[in-house]
């Protein structure tokens, strides 16, 4: 298994449209990588930090994939610059996107 996080930096000119993400966003991303192993995706949205203040991150993108090979295919492939462009719909921050591999699966 493995995963790529997304992460979208609070600041005082970022702007996020949630219901835009969660409803068109997240429906074009599994429709388009679920044939690369796209098994899961989350999107979380930041509330606080762990004491109380302003979340560093707006919010946070999760999508598992069934093996590395298969999330490196997808973000390599046909789609994703599709997957990118929309990015900017939704948000004006450019997000930090990290590579995970799943440990204790």
């Amino acid at each position: 298994m493995a995963t790529i996080s997304i992460f979208f930096p609070s600041s005082d000119r970022a702007s996020f449209d949630y219901e835009y993400a969660e409803k068109v966003h997240l429906p074009l991303v599994l429709n388009r990588w679920r044939q690369f192993g796209l098994e899961r995706v989350e999107l979380l949205r930041g509330v606080s930090s762990a004491d109380g203040i302003a979340p560093p991150f707006l919010a946070m993108g999760l999508l598992r994939f069934s093996s590395l090979v298969n999330l490196q295919v997808a973000m390599a492939g046909e789609h994703a610059a599709e997957i990118r462009a929309d990015i900017a719909k939704f948000t004006n921050v450019k997000p930090v996107l990290q590579i995970n591999a799943v440990m204790g699966d």
